[in-house]
């Protein structure tokens, strides 16, 4: 079982390596000042919110990445 557990780690692993280089992936748009607030529809802040769900995503794998070698290391080869 530790071998599917470490598998499973470098799988998870190598996901959240995806999700973060898609989300540094490409050029920021301009910032545009804005009276009062920003609107939805900004492409600078669509592009932060997109960068921000992917670093969840590959944070949410890095996680779990971690969790399948500590269960593993626990478990004992």
């Amino acid at each position: 079982m530790g071998k599917w557990l470490d598998m499973a780690a470098a799988i998870t692993a190598l996901f959240a390596a995806l999700f973060w280089f898609y989300s540094a992936y490409g050029e920021l748009p301009k910032m545009i000042t804005y009276w009062g607030s920003t609107p939805e529809s900004d492409p600078f802040r669509q592009a932060i919110k997109f960068s921000a769900q992917m670093n969840r995503w590959a944070a949410g794998f890095s996680g779990l990445s971690a969790l399948c070698m500590s269960i593993s290391l626990f478990m004992g080869k």
